[in-house]
């Protein structure tokens, strides 16, 4: 206690040296905190599940297809429960529910659950109780009962405990509300419902199992049983497996979420540049409490001289190093509180758990206390070590100018800042890299003009729109309708191609060997699909309004899939076999004896369908009337602004459907900026670190040259009495800068190929190579002019210094 004591009183007699070391620990802190209460609440505990971890998915993966969660008939989920490896197997399907009756007509998510699956994930209802087994009927039909999340329940009753018993009428069937999840349950929806699923239900085309294994059974053996099942299913129904070989996996639930990827990823790499700031404000911090062991130095030599040993001393020092580390913390952490709601606000919402909560929790607090020790020992150990061996000679001397910088302890300082450097460019090259990754993201050029249109949602139920005929009667009189509205200049309708994906199909060309593997995106779209997008026409034709109505076997192709067909070959009026077209079942219905074949009657310019990152992949644009899903996209560009139109296509739906709903506007602009919000995330993270660093790099050289130049007044003022020039003395400490600062640089270019190469492998460049010359030059002209103010600042107060009273100094 006397230590720490003393330690406090010696913050409060320096009050200098505590305003400068302070914010640098409270950044170096702070940063640190904030991310860890990031990775706390998105990887090591995401979820509010009993013992998530314990909690297992089955899979596999063949040369086709990686599927580590893969949808299971709901026989196969049967045979699943029955493995002995498993003490418990729930399932989930997922899909909508029409709400209609007293509330105006919605689409709402309604996950479908296995009577155990609520007990399974062990996390009580606020209000009510949950789905239990006794929920499914003995004949397997599920009993119309209904769980509502918990912003549903807000939205709809607003928190009243009395909708426990009323009812909902979903899908045309009225369901009674018994229970309500708390706000963050989030299993598959944040803002749905969930019902039971029956035991043989026919609308549930696939479910996904999730399982626990049995106390003492291993991952691997469970494995081994699963595989056994698998190949037992896939002889019993091969349409459901790859036709190849394939492996069986066992993986665990934290493992394969949405934050276990590319957001992973980021923050592991995130943590390692906050990592490095917090090595750069201890190199700051150590360099002034070197400085300040120089003036207590005398003191130290007086401790030795009447019996301290060196034990005592460095305990002392560390312990004031602590302390003040300690304070930093308090103010780090502050900064913590900032920084997690500035990193929360950029995290792309996507990537992470609905259920995750990112906030600064006890286990944070105790990840500050424990780094900010950890810290004041790092800065403190070297200025520690370094003032406990003092010179007694030259300490004890009243008049020794100079006394405690030894040729060591300067070294000490110079090799820190050099450090410094170092890392300060790994940080900026890091930030270089990303920058230019998302300017090559933001230039890519899409192939369709995105301004001004926007999608929406025509979800129609399916019992009620049960036929081919009724669907595309609808879809036809809407985009009539839409059409015809002042303000719009295209409309179209379908699915796929809005601006991304679209069903996969297998395919053959007329006079080509078939391949099973080969695979064509299908766009089904109406008959101003382009000048909606406006993607140019380049040959041909495009589907009339006819041949649409008329369900003609005919399509568009982009020139990506030109070269599916021999070079030099014109694929216009060539026949392809469209598999998909032949295949439809479950929801989506197709025409009676309709034929997979259609004619090739134009080509259209290339669009980035695929994603902004994805090279474009071979298109055939066909008639939308020729699958009816239940649910398609409306999209319409219009002169204005397209959101301004919404209440006359909303009018347009109710006098058609009264209870027809309409799903959530989305502006294509938007759809883009979600293919860009990770990379802008990285980008700006490893942008504000790294300037963080920089900042705390150029502090760190501007004090020891600051220091040099307050040691060397004497040295100085007889220079200049000599006859030397200002001009003189300030190139004598602009070189003493440049020693540090050159030294650094080169290392810094080494170590930035280092860590570029594992930027580079851990997330994707976009078309920026990892030693890109222009992200290289820039940081060094970036750091070298900074270190230049940095430089001359000092160097200027030298040039500057009176001879008469530098050599009067002491």
């Amino acid at each position: 206690m006397n230590d720490l004591r003393y330690a406090f009183r010696q913050l409060l007699k320096n009050p200098g040296l505590t305003a400068v070391a302070l914010p640098s620990l409270a950044l170096g802190i702070g940063a640190n905190t904030a991310l860890f209460s990031v990775v706390y609440g998105v990887l090591i505990h995401p979820y509010p599940y009993a013992k998530p971890g314990e909690i297992w998915v089955p899979g596999l993966r063949s040369a086709e297809a990686d599927q580590r969660m893969r949808p299971y008939q709901l026989n196969q989920y049967r045979e699943l429960t029955k493995l002995a490896a498993f003490s418990d197997v729930m399932a989930t399907g997922p899909g909508n529910v029409l709400l209609t009756g007293e509330f105006a007509p919605e689409t709402l998510t309604g996950i479908r659950l296995t009577g155990n699956a609520l007990n399974f994930l062990g996390v009580p209802p606020v209000a009510g109780r949950t789905i239990q087994p006794s929920d499914i009927r003995p004949s397997g039909e599920p009993e119309p009962v209904v769980v509502l999340s918990f912003q549903l329940w807000q939205r709809l009753f607003g928190g009243d405990l009395n909708a426990i018993g009323k009812t909902l009428r979903l899908d045309d069937q009225l369901h009674t509300i018994i229970g309500v999840m708390p706000p963050r349950f989030g299993w598959w929806t944040s803002d749905g419902v969930w019902l039971p699923l029956g035991v043989d239900s026919r609308d549930q085309p696939g479910v996904f199992p999730i399982a626990r294994l049995k106390p003492g059974v291993s991952p691997s053996v469970a494995e081994q049983q699963l595989h056994a099942l698998q190949l037992q299913l896939a002889k019993e129904n091969p349409s459901a497996f790859p036709k190849d070989r394939f492996n069986t996996l066992l993986t665990n639930y934290l493992d394969i979420t949405v934050a276990s990827g590319e957001m992973r990823t980021s923050l592991r790499l995130l943590f390692g540049a906050v990592a490095f700031l917090l090595l750069i404000a201890c190199a700051n911090v150590a360099n002034l409490q070197l400085a300040r062991g120089s003036s207590r130095a005398r003191e130290m030599a007086i401790r030795v001289s009447v019996g301290a040993g060196r034990v005592r001393l460095v305990r002392q020092l560390l312990t004031e190093s602590v302390g003040l580390s300690l304070v930093g913390g308090v103010l780090g952490l502050l900064c913590a509180v900032w920084l997690t709601k500035l990193i929360a606000a950029l995290m792309p919402d996507f990537y992470v758990p609905n259920e995750a909560r990112i906030t600064v929790n006890g286990y944070v607090l105790l990840f500050c206390m424990i780094i900010s020790v950890l810290t004041g020992i790092l800065f403190g150990l070297a200025p520690a070590l370094h003032s406990s061996r003092p010179d007694l000679t030259d300490a004890l001397k009243d008049a020794g100018r100079g006394s405690g910088a030894s040729a060591h302890g300067l070294r000490t300082r110079a090799l820190l800042v050099v450090a410094e450097v170092v890392l300060s460019m790994v940080l900026l090259v890091s930030a270089g890299l990303t920058i230019r990754s998302f300017i090559a993201l933001q230039q890519v050029d899409l192939g369709f003009q995105p301004e001004r249109v926007l999608m929406v949602g025509v979800p129609l139920p399916p019992k009620r729109y049960a036929t081919l005929e009724q669907r595309n009667r609808f879809a036809q009189e809407l985009v009539e309708r839409v059409k015809n509205v002042p303000g719009v200049q295209a409309v179209t309708v379908g699915n796929g191609g809005m601006p991304f994906g679209g069903p996969q199909s297998t395919f053959a060309i007329d006079g080509q060997s078939e391949s099973e593997t080969r695979r064509i995106t299908l766009h089904l779209v109406s008959a101003d699909y382009l000048r909606t997008f406006g993607i140019p026409l380049l040959r041909g034709r495009m589907l009339t309004e006819r041949e649409i109505d008329d369900l003609k076997p005919v399509a568009v192709i982009n020139e990506a899939a030109i070269g599916l067909w021999p070079a030099g070959e014109d694929p216009i009026g060539k026949r392809i076999r469209l598999d998909e077209l032949k295949r439809a079942g479950g929801s989506v219905l197709s025409p009676t004896n309709s034929s997979p074949y259609v004619t090739v009657v134009g080509v259209v310019g290339n669009t980035r369908n695929a994603g902004l990152r994805d090279e474009t992949r071979p298109v055939a644009l066909v008639p939308y009337t020729l699958l009816a899903p239940p649910q398609r996209v409306l999209a319409f560009r219009s002169h204005g602004d397209p959101k301004l139109l919404l209440n006359p296509l909303r009018a347009h739906v109710r006098e058609m459907d009264k209870e027809q709903p309409l799903g959530r506007p989305t502006p294509i602009e938007e759809v883009l900026g979600r293919q860009t919000v990770q990379p802008r995330f990285i980008m700006a993270l490893f942008s504000l670190f790294a300037s963080l660093g920089l900042a705390l790099a150029a502090a760190g050289i501007y004090g020891v040259l600051s220091y040099a130049v307050t040691r060397r007044t004497h040295e100085i003022g007889v220079r200049m009495a000599l006859g030397a020039r200002r001009a003189d003395v300030l190139r004598l400490i602009l070189k003493t800068g440049a020693r540090l600062v050159g030294p650094g640089i080169v290392i810094g270019m080494l170590a930035s190929l280092g860590a570029a190469r594992i930027l580079g492998s851990q997330l994707e460049l976009y078309r920026v190579p990892t030693t890109d010359p222009l992200s290289f030059l820039g940081v060094v002209i970036v750091l070298g002019g900074v270190a230049a103010v940095a430089c001359v600042i000092p160097a200027r107060r030298a040039a500057t210094t009176d001879p008469m009273k530098a050599l009067r100094y002491e």
